[in-house]
């Protein structure tokens, strides 16, 4: 948390974390303590990213990766890991206990599936499935095999992110009144993976993390929603998707939540939350190495990032959550199959929305 003291600082000063005196470092993995075998499974972009951020992890260790498309190979090799096509033998390996799965989302159910009947804990990118009642199946089979299923919001594992939640949590600013999430892509993906049959749509495959993040920042889910699509190439509007998106997000306790979604940025993504609370207000950005401004009555107060790299230290912190959790350890901020359920609801309610322009209950 971002901490006060007697002393009052400048109106508007830069103040570090607690725990980032040294830097990038985080706590160590106490004494002891067993390295988590762990597979990845799909390396097409978002495996990639994810093999970039495993190095800063401390609680896992990269056994093996799973993919049939020969371009695998070379990631494989940097990482310096066996590649396979068959995820059998995969989930075979006496060195492997959990899997990351990265696969394109209409895999993921039978993927988990597989691997938590195999015995293996199961960290899976979001949206855990399209469907509510499969994240259920997912979620019951988990539970009865004594495995850990964690869902890959990696905004909830982001230091911004943390630190704003720890300061709503502490009344910092007082109840959130009021907040506005923004996602920008760079560019649009290949109208291919816009299908909503392949990716969910920009509702699901982008709005599903805003939707996570304001139930989660705010303690309160999401009960309705409304959706307008804006202008869109003919390419993604031809599969039935949108590059860009105004909605509004009502949670429980009564919060409007402005989100806009946009896939033609340029130049680089932006991911921007703005929080308005009582008494002050909160501005994250989770792009580069992340930012927060905290504004309060006595002054602004900018924190000085912990770490060169926001998505990649989440990334670590994400996979390092489930091997804390396979351990036995209290994760309370790790999303779970409910959470992506809960989220995935609310997406689909966004999606509805843009399709029949009425507000939708979630």
């Amino acid at each position: 948390m971002v901490g006060g003291g007697a002393r009052r600082r400048p109106a508007s000063a830069k103040i570090r974390l607690r725990d980032t005196a040294a830097g990038n470092q985080r706590p160590r993995r106490p004494e002891g303590r067993p390295v988590i075998g762990l597979a990845l499974v799909g390396a097409g972009r978002m495996g990639a990213t994810h093999l970039r951020a495993l190095p800063r992890s401390r609680g896992v260790q990269l056994r093996a990766i799973c993919d049939p498309s020969p371009a695998a190979q070379s990631l494989a090799a940097r990482a310096g890991v066996p590649l396979d096509a068959e995820l059998a033998r995969t989930l075979g390996r006496d060195d492997v206990d959990a899997v990351l799965i990265a696969a394109p989302t209409p895999l993921h159910e039978r993927l988990a599936a597989a691997a938590l009947a195999a015995g293996k804990h199961v960290l899976c990118e979001k949206p855990l499935t399209f469907d509510p009642v499969a994240d259920l199946r997912l979620a019951a089979a988990a539970e009865r095999a004594g495995l850990v299923l964690h869902i890959g919001f990696w905004r909830r594992h982001a230091w911004p992110y943390r630190e704003a939640r720890d300061l709503i949590a502490g009344g910092g600013i007082g109840e959130p009144r009021l907040l506005h999430l923004a996602q920008w892509d760079a560019e649009p993906p290949p109208a291919a993976f816009c299908d909503p049959a392949v990716s969910g749509g920009i509702e699901v495959d982008c709005g599903v993390h805003e939707c996570d993040l304001a139930a989660w920042l705010c303690g309160s889910p999401v009960v309705e929603a409304f959706a307008r699509g804006a202008p869109t190439g003919s390419a993604i509007a031809a599969v039935g998707d949108v590059e860009s998106l105004a909605g509004l997000l009502v949670l429980a306790a009564g919060q409007p939540i402005a989100l806009d979604l946009a896939r033609t940025a340029a130049h680089t993504d932006i991911v921007r939350s703005e929080i308005v609370g009582a008494h002050g207000s909160l501005i994250c950005e989770a792009h580069g190495a992340g930012s927060l401004l905290v504004r309060q009555a006595a002054g602004q107060r900018e924190v000085v990032p912990p770490t060169d790299d926001v998505l990649l230290d989440a990334l670590a912190r994400q996979i390092d959550a489930l091997a804390a959790a396979v351990a036995g350890d209290r994760v309370p901020d790790a999303a779970l199959p409910s959470d992506a359920t809960a989220a995935l609801r609310a997406a689909l309610a966004l999606r509805e929305s843009r399709a029949t322009g009425c507000a939708v209950g979630v």
